[in-house]
């Protein structure tokens, strides 16, 4: 229900965008020296699942943010540029969204991932 922002979403396609935003925030956070720290919060907002993870990393400058979702882009040495592609494709399929946001390089990414709620047969969020 509302009050405890519970929803029905589809969990394996849901898992498999996290997997990939905690493996990026995982990484991004590596390479600092200094408390590392990756942030998940969720709440259910306006019929939506809301997902935030936010990371202390190495954050994204302003021109990149724009290219993050494009397949094939990759700030990494081994990276192949289709996770962030791949996650953004699949929520938009699942009629949400992906987006992110950071202040530069240095200052950490926050990652909000949006999926609207499957209501139950009483009309409530399951």
């Amino acid at each position: 229900d509302q009050e405890h922002g519970e929803c029905l979403i589809d969990k394996h396609r849901t898992l498999q965008i996290l997997i990939n935003l905690f493996a990026n925030a995982k990484d991004a956070v590596r390479s600092e020296n200094r408390e590392r720290i990756v942030d998940v919060r969720s709440r259910v907002d306006d019929g939506m699942i809301v997902i935030e993870v936010c990371d202390n990393g190495m954050g994204i400058s302003t021109d990149k943010l724009g290219q993050i979702f494009a397949l094939g882009f990759t700030t990494k040495q081994d990276g192949h540029g289709y996770g962030l592609h791949a996650s953004a494709n699949t929520a938009s399929e699942m009629g949400g969204g992906l987006e992110c946001k950071s202040d530069g390089p240095g200052l950490g990414a926050c990652f909000t991932l949006r999926l609207p709620c499957q209501m139950n047969a009483e009309g409530q969020h399951a």
